[in-house]
C-alpha cells in the first residue's frame, strides 16, 4: 500500500543539481531487502495485529448488520463462526470472568450454576447454555453473556426483585414481585422484608404492599399483613393494634385510617382492634377490653 504523505502526493526524486552521476558501472547501487512488512500509513503493521483490526471490523458490521431486519438472521450465523474461529486461531482462552448486578446473597448460588472453567478455549463456549444455566437460578429475573477480548467473560444479571416473607403451612419464603418463590433465599436473613401471612397472601401481597408504602405513618409500625379467607387483609401493628381492612376499597378505607392518625393519633390510643369493614361506621376495641 502507498504510503499517506500529509499535504498532497508524494513526488518522484528529483536529481540533484549539478548532475550527479550514477555509481561506477553505470548501475546505481541495489538496496537491501527488507523485510516484509505491511504498513497502514506510515505505522508498521504486523500479521497478528492485522487479525485483530480484521476482528474489530467484522464486529462493527455485524452490529450494523443487526440492524437490517430479516438479513440479520442469515449472516448472524456466518458472521459469528468466522469471529469464532478467528478468537480460536490466535488461541485465547477464558482466564477471567466478572458478575454484574449480583448480590452477595445471591452470588453463591448464582457461581455455583456456572460450569465452565478457566483455560478452556473461550471461541468454544457456549454462550446461551451459560446464560440459561444462569437463569435456571431462583435468584435471578434474567441474564446477558458476553465475552470481553480478549480472555475476559461477563455475565451480567437481573435478579428478582424481592418483595416480602410469606409465612404459610409452617413455612417461611421469600417471594418476589409476582408472589413467587424465591427457594434459595433463606427467609431468615431478611428481616427488612415486609412479614405476610395466610392462603394466597403471596398473590395479592403487592397490592396491598403498594398502598402501605405510600403512607409513612403506618408501614414502620406494621408487624405483619395476614390474609383472612383469601378475600381481605388485617394489618397487625408492632404495639398489638389489629387493622381490618374490608376486601374491597382498600385504598378508602386507609384513607380514613389516615384523617384518624392525624387528628385522633388513634395509632396511639392502646387499642387491640380497628374496624374499618363497614365504610360508614369505625368500631375500636380497647386493649383492656373483655
Amino acid at each position: 500500500m502507498p504510503a499517506i504523505v500529509r499535504g498532497g502526493r508524494r513526488q518522484a526524486a528529483q536529481p540533484a543539481r549539478g548532475g550527479a552521476k550514477p555509481a561506477a558501472g553505470g548501475r546505481a547501487r541495489a538496496r537491501k531487502p527488507e523485510a516484509r512488512q505491511t504498513r497502514i500509513g506510515s505505522v508498521p503493521m504486523s500479521n497478528e495485529l492485522i487479525g485483530w483490526l480484521a476482528f474489530g471490523g467484522l464486529a462493527t458490521l455485524m452490529s450494523v448488520v443487526l440492524l437490517t431486519g430479516g438479513r440479520a438472521e442469515m449472516l448472524k450465523a456466518s458472521v459469528a463462526s468466522f469471529v469464532d474461529g478467528r478468537i480460536a486461531a490466535v488461541g485465547v482462552n477464558l482466564q477471567k470472568m466478572r458478575l454484574v448486578g449480583v448480590s452477595e446473597a445471591a452470588s453463591p448460588d448464582i457461581k455455583k450454576a456456572l460450569t465452565f472453567e478457566r483455560g478452556q478455549p473461550i471461541a468454544l463456549m457456549d454462550l446461551d447454555q451459560v446464560r440459561r444455566n444462569v437463569e435456571a437460578v431462583g435468584w435471578v429475573k434474567s441474564a446477558v453473556v458476553r465475552r470481553q477480548l480478549p480472555d475476559g467473560l461477563i455475565i451480567t444479571v437481573t435478579e428478582r426483585p424481592r418483595l416480602a416473607v410469606w409465612q404459610h403451612n409452617n413455612k417461611v419464603v421469600v417471594i418476589d414481585d409476582n408472589g413467587q418463590i424465591i427457594p434459595e433465599a433463606n427467609a431468615h436473613i431478611f428481616t427488612d422484608l415486609p412479614l405476610i401471612v395466610g392462603e394466597g397472601a403471596n398473590e395479592q401481597a403487592a397490592h396491598v404492599l403498594e398502598l402501605l408504602r405510600a403512607r409513612p405513618e403506618l408501614l414502620p409500625r406494621t408487624e405483619a399483613l395476614i390474609r383472612v379467607n383469601t378475600r381481605r387483609w388485617d394489618i397487625r401493628l408492632k404495639n398489638g393494634t389489629l387493622i381490618k381492612l374490608p376486601a374491597l376499597n382498600e385504598d378508602e378505607a386507609l384513607n380514613r385510617l389516615d384523617a384518624l392518625i392525624v387528628q385522633k393519633r388513634i395509632l396511639d390510643q392502646g387499642l387491640s382492634v380497628i374496624d374499618l369493614l363497614d365504610p360508614n361506621t369505625l368500631v375500636v376495641v380497647p386493649l383492656n377490653a373483655g
